[in-house]
């Protein structure tokens, strides 16, 4: 009887983990822009609450085969969002990187959002990476 009640607990506790990870993945999406031998990815939420944090994650991926040194602003993705009346003071001082195969840099974020309705989130490269990603459109409820 003991090992019923336990199995029931296990099984009703699964459902509602599967379903509340399933949920939240639902509204998450990763955008991906190709050019020359980098990759860049975010990964962000697209449907939240005023008063939420909105967290994002950039990363740059070098794909070449021979090192290449790059200038660029740090951070080197940099983030804006419509939907919060934060503004981000970036440094514009000269940076190199030398950037081997494969290697991979990471960038996060967060926003406090403020503003409900569709909101835009906008990715920008600094130096000499040109890399153009549309505007991710954040719905705010």
């Amino acid at each position: 009887m003991s090992s019923n009640i336990i199995m029931l607990v296990l099984v009703v506790s699964m459902i509602f983990a599967g379903c509340s990870s399933k949920e939240k993945n639902e509204y998450t999406i990763t955008e991906r822009v190709v050019a020359s031998d980098f990759v860049l990815e975010v990964t962000t939420p697209t449907v939240l609450g005023t008063g939420e944090a909105l967290k994002v994650k950039g990363t740059l991926k070098y794909t070449g085969i021979k090192p290449v040194e790059v200038f660029h602003g740090k951070p080197i993705i940099r983030f804006s969002f419509s939907g919060s009346n934060e503004e981000r003071s970036y440094m514009d001082i000269g940076y190199f990187t030398e950037f081997k195969s494969g290697q991979v840099v990471e960038v996060e974020d967060e926003f406090m959002v403020t503003k409900r309705g569709k909101q835009n989130l906008f990715v920008d490269m600094t130096g000499d990476i040109l890399l153009t990603m549309n505007p991710i459109e954040i719905r705010v409820n």
